[in-house]
């Protein structure tokens, strides 16, 4: 029974890949739907309201950047034109259809793999998936399935149509400008010409028809140039999450209405920047992010890159997803202070990346002992996801070092010590390291 928790999903017959699919997307919705319907800030939480308003066509409260994320919106209201509903209605038209989308994408590329059975509900039972959807009118959501789709055709190598992808990709979020750059570096050797030209050209026309649709949103709160405005947030969200320093500016007085020390400028509406103080919330908020928001399987993702790090990846999907994903964990600190949403944009490295990395090491017989450390590295995950909303701050942090630990010691005993003494030509030749 433990073996074939463990055994590879690729060896199960068609039939029984597909229902242990369905049965994960099903556990994975009732969870979340659950979790989305005890709480009450679907429609309230953060930055909501503009989008509530751009769907309605009151644009004279919605701000930049908001304003530019528009094609979620209007799919929505043509969904409120449509069917005659309400705007919360249309919302979760959108939201339900988007995680089912995205849910579906991202199994039916697992179930091709040789990651272990038990990793399509490890897949299912992590936080990030009730973050998401409670933020279903956030254009995260909607944007996720559109980057799913992206995926499913780099899978095929469809690169004309990944490339056409880019204009809606835009239409719905500015950081499509990391996705464009991510794609043409992992796909270059693949692409032709005219697909990079595609590419470029369907970027720069979404970023025109935002502009367009946009024209009558308020400017950002500063009142600075876009670009300005986007750059000056890196150094700003990095002081605070990276150096635990609390910036100031006397149009963001959330923080302290006196700083203890500041000096004038002259930016739009800014006209002074300064510092609170020192604080750790910023530190506690990013790394409970990190350790929590996956579960267990960023420790799994590391050690099975670090084990295949001398190979170079073949797999246009694999490349896409490895870079995209490590670009988003690594730029979060500097895009905002919302760090489990910043954390989860880098959700392709997890759910695509991560399985596609096992089929590069080949499947062999192991020992009872570790096939059940195997079998406890996952239910150590399933216990960090239990635990998740049930302890707060700095014990929250430590619970989660803990199990990371215990979890860290279960991996390394089940898929055992490096092997320093491997053949160097399967590195040249990019055949499977073997695990010891």
């Amino acid at each position: 029974m433990i073996r074939a928790f463990n055994a590879p999903i690729r060896r199960l017959s068609p039939t029984v890949r597909i229902a242990a699919g369905l049965a994960a997307i099903i556990c994975c919705l009732l969870y979340v739907t659950y979790s989305v319907s005890h709480s009450e800030s679907v429609f309230i939480a953060a930055d909501a309201r503009f989008y509530i308003a751009m769907a309605t066509g009151d644009y004279g409260h919605v701000m930049q950047p908001f304003a530019s994320r528009q094609l979620g919106v209007l799919v929505v209201t043509g969904w409120m034109h449509l069917l005659h509903c309400t705007v919360e209605t249309g919302f979760l038209i959108e939201g339900a259809a988007s995680i089912v989308f995205t849910l579906v994408a991202i199994y039916y590329l697992a179930l091709k793999t040789t990651a272990p059975r038990w990793f399509l509900f490890a897949m299912a039972f992590v936080p990030f998936w009730a973050f998401l959807l409670q933020d279903l009118v956030l254009p995260d959501l909607w944007y996720s399935a559109l980057l799913a789709l992206l995926l499913l055709l780099l899978e095929e190598e469809h690169m004309l149509a990944a490339a056409v992808m880019m204009f809606p990709l835009m239409l719905s979020r500015e950081s499509t400008s990391l996705t464009l750059a991510c794609f043409l570096i992992a796909t270059w050797q693949r692409l032709r010409w005219k697909d990079r030209v595609v590419a470029v050209i369907s970027t720069l026309a979404g970023n025109v028809a935002v502009k367009h649709l946009a024209m009558h949103a308020q400017p950002n709160s500063e009142n600075l140039p876009e670009s300005i405005y986007m750059l000056a947030k890196v150094p700003w969200n990095f002081m605070n999450n990276v150096f635990g320093l609390v910036p100031w500016s006397n149009v963001n007085t959330q923080f302290c209405a006196v700083p203890q020390w500041a000096f004038h400028v002259h930016f739009g509406q800014v006209q002074a920047i300064g510092i609170c103080g020192f604080s750790v919330t910023g530190w506690v908020l990013l790394s409970d992010a990190v350790l929590n928001e996956f579960g267990l399987l960023p420790l799994l993702l590391g050690f099975l890159w670090w084990r295949g790090r001398k190979l170079s990846p073949t797999s246009v999907l694999l490349r896409f997803t490895l870079l995209y994903g490590a670009a988003s964990l690594v730029l979060a600190p500097v895009l905002g202070t919302w760090a489990a949403r910043l954390i989860g944009y880098a959700w392709p490295i997890f759910f695509v990346a991560l399985p596609l990395l096992f089929d590069r090491f080949p499947h062999k017989p192991m020992t009872l002992r570790r096939e059940c450390a195997g079998l406890a590295f996952f239910l150590a995950h399933m216990l960090l996801f239990s635990m998740a909303y049930r302890w707060f701050w700095i014990t929250q942090l430590e619970v989660n070092l803990v199990i990371w630990t215990i979890g860290y010691v279960l991996l390394r005993y089940w898929l055992g010590e490096e092997d320093r003494s491997f053949d160097r030509s399967r590195v040249k030749q990019h055949q499977p390291v073997e695990l010891a």
